[in-house]
């Protein structure tokens, strides 16, 4: 990233972030780096690699500040409306479809897409809507049970503490 910073003054948005380590090396480069987009590939390139969510999970987890100083993106796993409603209330700003849109596509083309688009709306109006919320900004972490996840995810911060040691002296 520093290769990077040296070599634009562009604002930048990295993609394929798989740990909260990595999120929080971007967020010492803000706000030229404006935000990470947490995404596996789908699990082709690395079929074991961790899913979205629980990367963002374990940025909530054990480096929450990343939120403030970047946009954190989920691209990967959103399939249903509820997806899109948990990663919401984890802190992400958005969230990127790929399969979802593509299946519509095969099945219909263009038509089959917009019916993707309108089911995963209505679903996650419909889970917004069973949770009392009338707008995004209105989810939080008040709104989901990560218990059943995070038997799932990274169980210690890592070499986090060292980083940012490292990092602070650095910058």
């Amino acid at each position: 990233m520093a290769w990077l910073k040296r070599h634009t003054s562009l604002p930048i948005v990295l993609k394929g972030l798989q740990t909260h380590e990595d999120a929080f090396i971007a967020s010492q480069y803000a706000p030229q780096i404006r935000g990470i987009i947490l995404s596996n590939h789908g699990g082709r390139a690395a079929d074991t690699s961790p899913p979205s969510i629980h990367t963002l999970l374990e940025i909530r987890k054990y480096c929450p500040e990343v939120f403030q100083k970047l946009d954190v993106f989920v691209d990967g796993g959103i399939r249903r409306g509820t997806d899109v409603v948990k990663a919401l209330c984890l802190g992400a700003k958005s969230v990127g479809l790929g399969r979802s849109p593509l299946y519509g596509l095969g099945a219909g083309g263009g038509a089959g897409v917009e019916r993707v688009l309108e089911i995963l709306k209505a679903e996650t109006e419909t889970a917004m809507r069973l949770l009392g919320c009338e707008r995004i900004d209105q989810l939080g972490l008040r709104h989901i049970n990560t218990r059943a996840v995070e038997r799932d995810i990274f169980d210690s911060a890592g070499g986090l503490e060292e980083l940012r040691t490292s990092l602070t002296s650095k910058l």
